[in-house]
């Protein structure tokens, strides 16, 4: 993705830099406990990250362990490093600075409870962690973003999660493609096959979906039988030709369920908003408008097709 800020550049709004030295008492971690980072406020709400490396770095690049898409953010923003006193925050010369408890730091010793803000809006709270409740919070998190029966994301997660990509294109310039399928003739396997048959398929294209987009692509149910995909930084011809690939994917699984093997076809509409059309998609839901118009185009053109 192309550099958004100056990191050079001093930001008026942490002009102030506070320097708070490290804690010098010794305070080994348990062995049973891992560092972890509870997002408490910002697009992975509700989310734990293990710190789980020697090294744990944050920013905009793909290369951070937590990526956190913010223009505030600088490329390699800060990292958390752990050694025998426990677990130092250090600022990595990020340009609007990295704040502990509402304090601008270049490097600090955490202490459980310790919230770290990073950009416009994510804040991160500090804690030690056990294995049980590190399985308990990972399962918390999936039961509020992902669908249940396919495992793809929640509805509610990807319009979140769009709103935010879409204003970031409009604020920077890029490209944005939203990609909507249905499965042609769903309810034919419901009365054919039985409503578990309809269950399995489903999940099956779902999973096929996930393994298939690329790793910042987004998936999620969009209800019934229909999914929907975002994908960043990808043109027309190339969002064509990665729907085309899912398309010919999907009518090539088999399918089985109660002794009985099947196979699903899908139809692909398809929308793209770049800095020359930005003026047709005055929001979010004016983009999905236009991939569900390309997707009954497809229908009425015979299903099994790819239309944008």
């Amino acid at each position: 993705m192309k550099k958004l800020i100056d990191e050079d550049a001093e930001d008026s709004q942490f002009s102030e830099r506070t320097i708070v030295s490290p804690i010098s008492a010794k305070n080994p971690l348990p062995r049973e406990q891992t560092p972890a980072l509870l997002v408490v406020s910002g697009p992975h709400i509700g989310r734990s990250f293990p710190i789980d490396k020697v090294e744990f770095m944050i920013g905009r690049v793909d290369s951070c362990d937590l990526v956190v898409e913010d223009d505030l953010v600088s490329r390699h923003h800060c990292k958390f490093v752990i050694n025998k006193e426990g677990t130092l925050l250090s600022d990595l010369a990020s340009t609007n600075g990295t704040l502990l408890n509402g304090h601008r730091v270049e490097r600090n010793l955490l202490k459980e409870g310790d919230q770290i803000q990073v950009g416009s809006s994510t804040i991160l709270k500090y804690h030690l962690q056990e294995d049980v409740e590190r399985k308990f919070l990972a399962e918390l998190y999936n039961a509020a973003t992902k669908d249940f029966l396919t495992g793809a994301y929640s509805k509610k997660y990807f319009m979140d999660r769009l709103s935010s990509e879409f204003y970031y294109v409009q604020r920077n310039g890029g490209q944005l493609a939203v990609v909507i399928l249905d499965l042609d003739f769903f309810k034919k396997i419901n009365d054919t096959f039985g409503h578990i048959a309809g269950d399995v398929a489903l999940k099956r294209v779902s999973q096929y979906l996930m393994t298939t987009t690329r790793k910042h692509d987004l998936v999620a149910r969009f209800g019934g039988e229909e999914f929907i995909i975002f994908m960043r930084e990808c043109d027309l011809m190339q969002a064509k030709a990665l729907a085309e690939h899912l398309r010919t994917g999907v009518a090539n699984l088999k399918i089985e369920s109660g002794g009985k093997a099947f196979q699903v076809t899908t139809s692909i509409g398809i929308t793209v908003m770049n800095t020359a059309n930005q003026a047709q998609y005055p929001n979010v839901e004016a983009l999905i408008a236009g991939a569900d118009t390309q997707l009954y185009r497809a229908k009425n053109e015979g299903r099994n097709r790819v239309c944008g």
